[in-house]
């Protein structure tokens, strides 16, 4: 698993602790960007600790 950048991995990473915090696994919006517009999604899924490798390798 890789990002495009440091900056989208701390996004995403700040997007899921507001999620959690406020007690919602998913997400979606419609967003601008370069003067179009996207259909913007995300959903959380909790692994357990042992499937991490198997994730990372993905």
């Amino acid at each position: 698993m890789t990002f495009i950048s440091h900056a989208i991995e701390v996004a995403l990473m700040r997007l899921t602790e507001e999620l959690i915090a406020n007690h919602a696994h998913c997400a979606d919006t419609v967003v601008c960007a370069q003067g179009r517009f996207y259909r913007a999604e995300i959903r959380l899924e909790p692994i357990k600790a042992h499937e991490l490798s198997q994730h990372l390798a993905e």
